[in-house]
């Protein structure tokens, strides 16, 4: 079972008892017949390379008293499809167009033992196009858990008209459902009125996660460190001024940026270029560096890299140097299929290529982009191949860490446990291998909220690994701008609070430069959206620190602030002195030494040899 598992109660559920604002409601109409459970049945292979069945069971100690148990008993190595088997039931009431449908189950996990299970409720039209009203995926434990989901009808159907079911081919599995039940509210029920959360689970602010998650953040973001001022010949300063302020977070906040734009000569670039230092420590050519971007103009993708580096953006990720998958490559590269030792040396050397001629100018690399995905190549020269891209990638650039990366691990309810389950084994046999990957990317694209709990179980999940975890590509895509700005809030404050993870990307921040505009969190003509608003208070505001005081009579000053790198001012007498430090773990000691009121002038200086003394740096721009 995953870390925590307990803490996965609280997703997409509430309080047992609905809120008496939900009975002044009108009786809702229900979807299936009086007893729901027996209007389900099974649909699916029994036997084969696809295979489950269904059995009704007896359930006692629980609010219904029988259940359905749902068994995955087999599937094929590429995972098959998830629909194949199922429970499913006609709907047996006409419904309209956008009526709130509430729909209430029981769930809980047999097998795997010490895992989750995975049902999807799917709600579709009876016939092509087979339209969605929901089509969720719901991961749970070893204890029977309550679920109550609100979703509106895409369309208007006729009694009979659409199914109601729940998929269980995701992974092998024995999962239990029971206490099923869909009801009708019209189209004008609020979800406060049936005591759901506005947004998702765990958005309330006084939701259980944040506690925990805040003190995570003031334990492993923040150091203690200890300010000496002394004289040059090591006497201590009594009373001098000392103001400390924050200039860099040690984690990275980041966006993807694209070069020709950042190079470029218009007003919008110029608003680009500037936005980019002011807002963000980090980023990523988000095609440049690509393998056909690449070979096309290398110098544009280089100049980026450059004015990058030369305007304050010390930390810059290298995206891919593979992407698998044949619509990704070149077409020479393509028309190399039926060599396979041709194609290994032609991705050997694209390897050797890039990462040699940007050796020095990025900290990361995407080594393999979306491998459990993107299978082409994988599929010729086998997942062993990617051991020797690592290696190829560390002789090239030694000093960048090397990562995988993929998308869905996170996203659409952190309950796509196919995807988790073929990554989390890719990385761990490569890793066993002795292949050199040094971190786990993560990309997170989202459209609907993953609740935090969820995220934190993912991340948990994953740190078992234990490598660092970068949130390599968050956009949010959606037209409610008020639940955009709340769910980055939670979700940056999930991943700062996880010990694992060590960075946090957009993937880019303009409309007018950005894959789904509607993820942007600046608009078209560069007003801000609430999503902005909420990135510049947290990193800008809420964990920012500025400190100030005079040091004791052993010239020491003390505090605990967010690691990274920090301005220091010191006033001693008539001198005023200036330097940066960079702090990063709790213990260190800056010994700062300043002549006196006459001398004026003088510089900070760390004591020679003393551990953990950073020496001053220039000033660097936000």
């Amino acid at each position: 079972m995953i870390p925590g598992i307990n803490r996965l109660l609280l997703f997409l559920s509430i309080a047992l008892a609905c809120p008496s604002s939900a009975q002044s409601l009108g009786a809702p109409v229900p979807l299936l017949p009086g007893d729901a459970t027996a209007a389900f049945q099974y649909t699916g292979p029994t036997a084969g390379a696809t295979s489950g069945s269904a059995e009704r069971i007896t359930v006692e100690g629980q609010p219904f008293s029988s259940a359905w148990r749902l068994r995955t008993i087999s599937l094929p190595e590429t995972g098959g499809d998830e629909w194949a088997m199922r429970i499913r039931a006609r709907g047996a009431a006409p419904v309209a167009m956008g009526d709130k449908i509430l729909a209430e189950f029981w769930m809980r996990c047999i097998e795997p033992e010490n895992g989750d299970c995975i049902l999807r409720l799917n709600v579709e039209r009876d016939g092509s196009p087979w339209t969605k009203s929901i089509s969720n995926p719901y991961p749970v434990g070893r204890e029977w858990r309550r679920f109550r989901v609100l979703f509106d009808m895409k369309e208007t159907y006729a009694a009979g008209g659409y199914w109601i079911d729940f998929w269980m081919g995701q992974q092998v599995q024995v999962a239990e459902v029971g206490g099923i039940s869909l009801l009708n509210y019209g189209p004008n029920v609020s979800p406060e009125q049936l005591g759901l959360d506005r947004f998702y689970e765990g958005a309330a602010p006084d939701a259980a996660w944040r506690a925990a998650a805040e003190r995570r953040i003031e334990e492993i973001r923040k150091a203690s460190v200890t300010i000496k001022v002394m004289t040059p010949d090591g006497a201590p300063v009594r009373g001098a001024q000392l103001r400390v302020r924050l200039k860099r977070h040690a984690f990275g906040w980041g966006t993807a940026v694209a070069a020709e734009r950042l190079l470029g000569t218009s007003e919008d670039s110029l608003r680009y270029r500037r936005f980019i230092p002011e807002n963000f420590n980090m980023a990523v050519l988000e095609n440049d560096l690509k393998w056909g971007p690449w070979e096309q103009n290398r110098n544009r993708a280089l100049d980026a890299l450059h004015w990058l580096r030369n305007n304050g953006i010390g930390r810059i990720r290298g995206h891919n140097l593979v992407w698998p998958g044949w619509r990704w490559m070149p077409q020479d590269v393509q028309a190399l299929a039926n060599n396979p030792e041709a194609l290994r040396q032609r991705i050997l050397a694209r390897i050797s290529d890039v990462a040699a001629a940007v050796r020095g100018l990025v900290v990361d690399w995407d080594v393999v982009n979306e491998p459990v995905a993107e299978r082409d190549v994988l599929n010729i020269l086998g997942d062993s191949v990617m051991a020797d891209w690592f290696r190829a990638a560390k002789q090239a650039d030694p000093g960048a860490r090397l990562f995988i990366n993929e998308y869905a691990i996170l996203s659409a309810n952190g309950a796509n446990l196919r995807k988790q389950n073929l990554y989390y084994r890719m990385i761990e046999t490569l890793l066993a291998g002795g292949a050199p990957v040094e971190g786990i990317g993560m990309q997170g694209h989202f459209d609907s909220a993953t609740p935090p709990e969820r995220l934190l179980e993912v991340l948990d999940r994953f740190a078992r690994l234990g490598l660092p975890v970068v949130i390599t590509e968050y956009d949010f895509a959606t037209t409610d701008e008020e639940l955009q700005a709340q769910f980055t809030r939670d979700f940056m404050t999930a991943a700062f609070s996880h010990p694992a993870v060590s960075d946090f990307l957009m993937w880019g921040f303009w409309e007018g430069n950005h894959w789904k505009p509607l993820g942007a969190m600046i608009r078209r003509d560069w007003s801000e959206k609430p999503m902005y608003r909420v990135w510049r208070e947290l990193i800008y505001e809420r964990w920012r620190t500025e400190e100030s005081g005079t040091t004791n009579s052993s010239g020491v000053f003390s505090f605990r602030g967010f690691k990274g790198e920090y301005e220091i001012t010191v006033k001693a007498g008539d001198s005023t002195v200036e330097a940066t430090a960079e702090f990063t773990r709790d213990g260190q000691v800056y010994e700062a030494r300043v002549s006196g009121a006459a001398g004026g002038g003088a510089q900070p200086q760390p004591s020679p040899g003393r551990r953990g003394s950073p020496a001053p740096r220039s000033p660097r721009p936000l």
